[in-house]
């Protein structure tokens, strides 16, 4: 299996989360620390809570209008890399 097809999911039992407009707010419920998405992290994040691949979470930036595809591989390894360094999303 490569990164690509690897889904991810939101650890429920990590953080919790609330949207505010087109941003959402997190919070690591272990360390009380708060987390800022804009309106591009508030997107991915809402896919990942019921669990997404690098692609389709790649595909959701493209078809959003944002960004080009390589650039949205790049913005999606550098969240889920940042994410995945706090231990808020996981493998599914």
């Amino acid at each position: 299996m490569t990164q690509q097809d690897t889904a991810y999911r939101v650890d429920g039992t990590r953080v919790t989360w609330r949207e505010t407009g087109e941003e959402a707010v997190l919070l690591d419920l272990q360390e009380s620390v708060y987390f800022g998405l804009d309106r591009a992290g508030a997107l991915l994040w809402r896919r990942l809570v019921g669990g997404a691949t690098t692609e389709d979470l790649v595909d959701t930036l493209v078809g959003d209008g944002a960004v080009d595809r390589a650039r949205a591989r790049a913005d999606v390894a550098a969240f889920l890399a940042d994410l995945g360094r706090y231990g808020l999303t996981r493998a599914a």
